[in-house]
């Protein structure tokens, strides 16, 4: 429904593009009557032509027709409905030789036999040999009931033609006076104004893709010769070090805490420092006591440290 929606839309712009204007003048027949009394008519007509400015209308040769049918069942109820519609006077005097409502829809529709829709009707049958012959008035919209489903017929080749006759004059007369004001202003207006059809967004949307893939290739491959050309340069990007984010900073010791275990090579660089320190300075206390620049108080003391070593043996 909604996609019937959207095409009923766009069809019927195009006929206010030929002069139909709201509230539309909806002209229906009695068959249509009496093949809808179930339904409700006027919402059919207004969700298909997606307003509700309408005027419902039926000729008076189709009231006739429906009374010359009064017996039949649920012809009476029809005749109700039908006389809240406008009654449009067709002018077949009741005198004469009564027309049938195919020859009144189409004087209505066509009064001179111009196969043209003068006063801009919609109308609305069941009769198909009716339909083929409004095809060719232009411009009519057709209407018809099919399965309790409103279906609006797409517009004929004549609407067609007259349409794109009545586009290409606006051009010409807008050509016109774009060069009236070219010669009297000395500015150009024409400029921006292209002729013919355009394409659609998305057709333009892959042109414009397409031609960056292009452009993309044509650099890519510019690039590549000339790096082919020019040596590769390598960059120093000094030492690799830990994530500064991911290494966990030091725990501060209080002093009831007890100390953390140093790991081993923090431990062995420390150790190895006092052994050498502790060597040096052993080597340099033999060299005091044996040097020959020793004082006598420390020649005395080593003297006494010996003897009281030996004493302590025995």
């Amino acid at each position: 429904m909604g996609k019937r929606t959207k095409q009923y839309k766009k069809l019927m712009r195009s006929f206010q593009m030929l002069g139909f204007r709201e509230p539309y003048q909806l002209l229906m027949t009695s068959d249509i009557v009496l093949d809808t009394m179930k339904l409700d008519l006027m919402t059919l007509f207004e969700k298909a032509l997606s307003t509700k400015s309408l005027k419902p209308m039926i000729t008076q040769c189709c009231i006739r027709a429906m009374y010359a049918r009064n017996k039949e069942p649920g012809v009476a109820a029809a005749i109700e409905r039908a006389k809240t519609f406008e009654r449009r006077r067709c002018g077949h005097l009741m005198d004469e030789d009564p027309l049938t409502e195919r020859e009144c829809v189409m004087a209505v529709v066509d009064p001179k036999r111009r196969n043209e829709n003068k006063f801009r009707y919609v109308v609305a049958t069941q009769d198909e040999m009716l339909r083929e012959k409004l095809r060719a008035v232009v411009p009519t919209p057709l209407m018809y009931v099919k399965r309790s489903v409103l279906i609006l017929e797409p517009m004929a080749e004549a609407s067609l033609k007259v349409r794109e006759r009545e586009e290409k004059a606006k051009y010409v007369t807008l050509e016109f006076f774009c060069v009236v004001m070219e010669m009297l202003t000395g500015c150009r207006f024409m400029s921006g104004i292209t002729r013919g059809t355009h394409k659609r967004k998305r057709e333009d949307d892959e042109d414009q893709s397409g031609s960056d893939e292009e452009d993309d290739k044509e650099k890519g491959k510019s690039s590549i010769q000339g790096e082919d050309d020019k040596p590769k340069k390598k960059k120093n990007y000094g030492k690799k070090g830990p994530n500064p984010l991911a290494v966990k900073k030091a725990k501060k010791v209080t002093d009831g805490q007890k100390e953390q275990r140093p790991r081993k090579e923090e431990t062995e660089a420390p150790a190895a420092e006092v052994a050498g320190e502790h060597k040096a300075k052993r080597k340099r206390r033999k060299k005091a006591t044996t040097g020959e620049g020793a004082s006598d108080k420390e020649i005395s003391a080593a003297v006494d440290a010996a003897i009281a070593g030996a004493d302590m043996q025995d």
